[in-house]
């Protein structure tokens, strides 16, 4: 569920798309997250297009990870 919603929240912040045809490069958990704790994303775009984001509650990081967005395909 978390990475779900990185998923949507890089979508409708960045308006690149990942859903289809995106995809997760790598995913690491380091701690759980207990219900109703207040998690923060943050997230970077590279220069490759890829987004690496972090995930953390208070000072404890929970995951992180990369994702590659879909590729852009020309109409011509």
């Amino acid at each position: 569920m978390l990475i779900d919603e990185v998923i949507h929240t890089v979508e409708s912040t960045t308006g690149q798309a990942m859903t289809t045809g995106g995809h997760i490069t790598m995913a690491k958990f380091y701690s759980p997250a207990s219900p109703g704790e207040v998690l923060t994303l943050c997230f970077d775009t590279r220069a490759d297009a890829s987004i690496a984001f972090e995930i953390h509650a208070n000072n404890r990081r929970i995951a992180a990870g990369d994702l590659s967005p879909a590729a852009k395909t020309s109409t011509c």
